[in-house]
């Protein structure tokens, strides 16, 4: 799916083949095998272009929605679609000259690829729990310098990508501003010779505790904002990728909020009465128990917050590397801010691919109203 090259100038060449590939599988996703249906739109011009999308047959409208009987390594039982777009993710970052690595949700560890120069991680269809019933879902990809993120902090991702499915597809990315350096890391995932995008070399930030590391609970301590900006595309039905908003900001205050973990509120009094609060105000619940869209609906409005915070017997799911690393490093690029209750979620170290982690991100006052909820757990 074609990606015009001048959305990525300014950006170091080896990056932009990973984001145009990365935009690309994304199309692929929404509208592939299109092309194995006679007489399909894209190759037969004599069709009249209103025909595209009653042909056009992506994985998430043709793959099976019900259980394939195998589990992915956290346990989970796995979909017919995510199996599939797993490997179709894979296949295609393994054919990026400039991808040396890659893991997913469905396969945590990294696996290395022929490519030299980043790692991409991602959870291939975040919210298939939804899918059955038709809600909108997404992707969502982490791009690292280097090899592997382990012993690395969220703020070191180069960039980071979401995809949302739904009546449109939209990928939304934080890839670094014009004029900004991203470092060329070695294969092992370090070269304390240089700096990152954040300030801070690889070796420090690695060995450096999330106490050291954070200068704020509510935002990382390097300003993502300054170093990187937000993009919005709009995939149209010819198969190219349309830019349809730049420097995307979400604003401090918001009265729009979605409360995911609810369950924890029933053993954790303050999200309790967080969300009482909120309610009493007369807030605006927006929450469809996908992340993904839930946080897109933040940037597309410009303002709001996803808060899941856990407690003893709701304890944290969501994926640090897979998840809540990129979606974090997205929202803090918008200028908003993000917290696990103890440091912003850039400023927490990957221990292993397999690390969950409790988080509020959106607008800045309310991820610093829910502090107490999110210490709480």
């Amino acid at each position: 799916m074609a990606l015009d090259p001048k959305h990525l100038q300014g950006v170091e060449p080896e990056l932009a083949q990973v984001l145009s590939c990365v935009a690309s599988v994304v199309g692929e996703i929404s509208v592939r095998d299109c092309c194995t249906t006679i007489g399909c739109p894209m190759t037969d011009t004599s069709r009249p272009r209103s025909f595209l999308p009653a042909i056009m047959q992506g994985i998430l409208r043709s793959a099976g929605s019900g259980y394939c009987g195998s589990t992915n390594a956290f346990g989970d039982q796995q979909l017919e679609v995510d199996v599939e777009v797993d490997h179709l993710i894979f296949e295609r970052l393994a054919s990026c000259s400039t991808v040396q690595g890659a893991g997913s949700e469905e396969q945590p560890e990294i696996r290395t690829l022929p490519g030299s120069g980043y790692t991409v991680v991602f959870d291939p269809l975040d919210g298939s729990s939804i899918i059955g019933a038709n809600f909108a879902v997404g992707t969502i990809f982490g791009i690292w310098p280097g090899g592997s993120p382990v012993g690395r902090a969220g703020r070191q991702q180069s960039a980071a990508v979401y995809a949302v499915y739904g009546p449109q597809t939209i990928l939304v990315w934080a890839k670094p501003r014009a004029g900004e350096s991203i470092v060329h890391m070695t294969a092992n995932g370090g070269n304390s010779n240089h700096k990152d995008s954040a300030g801070l070399n690889a070796e420090s930030a690695a060995t450096a505790s999330e106490g050291t590391l954070s200068s704020s609970i509510c935002s990382s301590s390097s300003n993502i904002h300054s170093t990187h900006e937000v993009q919005e595309f709009l995939l149209h039905p010819d198969g190219t990728w349309h830019l349809r908003r730049t420097n995307v900001a979400i604003g401090p205050v918001s009265r729009t909020f979605a409360p995911a973990n609810l369950r924890a509120a029933s053993s954790n009094a303050e999200y309790a009465a967080l969300v009482r609060r909120w309610i009493d105000a007369a807030f605006t619940l927006r929450y469809t128990g996908g992340m993904v869209p839930d946080v897109h609906h933040i940037l597309a409005k410009g303002s709001g917050v996803f808060c899941n915070p856990c407690s003893e017997a709701a304890p944290a799911k969501l994926r640090l590397l897979f998840e809540c690393a990129p979606l974090a490093f997205i929202v803090e690029a918008a200028g908003g801010s993000s917290t696990t209750g103890q440091c912003s979620v850039l400023d927490v170290l990957v221990r292993t691919p397999n690390d969950r982690s409790k988080i509020c991100l959106g607008s800045s006052q309310l991820v610093e109203e829910s502090l107490a909820a999110m210490q709480a757990a």
